[in-house]
């Protein structure tokens, strides 16, 4: 993870991480998961391709691919990872077969524009990370007050598309503006998708420097930015925006097409299992703390102070029903896409 002041996008382009998990792996035991422990047999795939776009949320499974640790070679799983500068780029590969399972946001695999989506082809192998309180939210210059936005009445107004009031989002697709409008329309002030007050701006050192000096309002970030804008550039978080219909949001997971599952059925089982294992002994933060430190790319100040989200073991369909509800809220979901099918390994 690359560190606020510098220009990458985490969840469109979170290239620029070079994660040293040695240490955090020590803190892991080793020989996580075994294919006999598992009682899941033979994979009937053994090599594996695995897209990735670096983030805090992928920790978990770059322990278990270190070089200190082999939990998924002692499942009988050889696993080489393919990074990807973008998301779009990683759900190609995915749909094309350049790569069997791809990690990445939810908001994005799961867009109306993807064509895997669309189809139905899609499904989730396992978690990744889920947001907490804090972890996204509206920042703002130090001593701002938000209008109050609401229905328009005497006491609130409607958030004004046309106003001088703009917020910087990286991405009209992501996570962040998931959040924003699921905030905004549980204030009775719904966001259109053509609102010219949102502003897309991919670099979110820009975004920090551009609230810093006016050119926005306000910006939806996620961590480490909100926590970087504080600290680097005197910003303020002014709203959480993990809260109501996005409080536990699930940002990232791991996805394969439905071919994919339903023909290694016994691969995507145990690639399942092993990470259920590392999300779970990744649960606690000085072992994400301690990887994010060897990176050397993040400021020490801004892992101690940064809020983290969770690393979830099991894939509950109640809980990306959280994500679809926010594409519905931003106009952003599929019509064939719900989380039962979602989850559907066998079909």
């Amino acid at each position: 993870m690359s560190q606020p002041s510098q220009p990458v996008r985490r969840s469109r382009a979170r290239s620029g991480i070079a994660l040293g998990l040695a240490a955090a792996a020590v803190a892991v035991t080793a020989g996580a998961c075994s294919s006999n422990a598992s009682g899941l047999g033979s994979p009937d795939h053994p090599s594996l391709k695995v897209g990735l776009i670096d983030s805090i949320g992928a920790v978990p499974f770059q322990i278990g691919t270190s070089s200190t640790q082999h939990s998924f070679m002692d499942a009988g799983l050889t696993i080489t990872v393919q990074k990807f500068a973008t998301q779009s780029d990683e759900l190609g590969a995915l749909a094309t077969g350049g790569i069997d399972i791809a990690y990445g946001e939810y908001a994005q695999f799961l867009d109306s524009s993807s064509q895997l989506a669309n189809n139905g082809d899609i499904r989730v192998v396992s978690e990744g990370y889920d947001a907490s309180a804090g972890t996204i939210g509206l920042v703002t210059r130090s001593g701002t007050t938000l209008p109050k936005w609401g229905p328009d009445d005497a006491t609130h107004r409607l958030f004004d598309c046309n106003g001088p009031f703009t917020i910087a989002v990286p991405d009209k697709h992501g996570i962040e503006y998931l959040a924003l409008a699921g905030w905004l329309g549980s204030l009775g002030s719904a966001l259109p998708s053509d609102c010219a007050a949102i502003v897309e701006v991919p670099n979110p050192a820009q975004i920090i420097g551009g609230v810093a000096a006016g050119r926005y309002s306000a910006a939806a970030l996620q961590e480490p930015y909100v926590t970087g804008s504080e600290i680097n550039a005197g910003l303020q978080m002014s709203q959480d925006l993990v809260t109501g219909n996005a409080a536990s949001v699930p940002v990232d997971g791991y996805f394969a097409t439905k071919a994919f599952v339903t023909q290694y059925p016994k691969t995507t089982a145990i690639f399942a299992a092993v990470m259920a294992k590392l999300q779970s002994e990744s649960s606690e933060r000085v072992i994400v703390e301690t990887a994010l430190h060897q990176s050397n790319t993040i400021d020490p100040k801004v892992i101690a102070m940064m809020q983290l989200g969770s690393y979830p073991s099991v894939v509950l369909p109640a809980k990306l029903d959280i994500v679809l509800r926010l594409m519905d809220t931003a106009g952003t979901r599929t019509g064939q896409m719900d989380s039962s099918k979602l989850t559907d390994l066998n079909n």
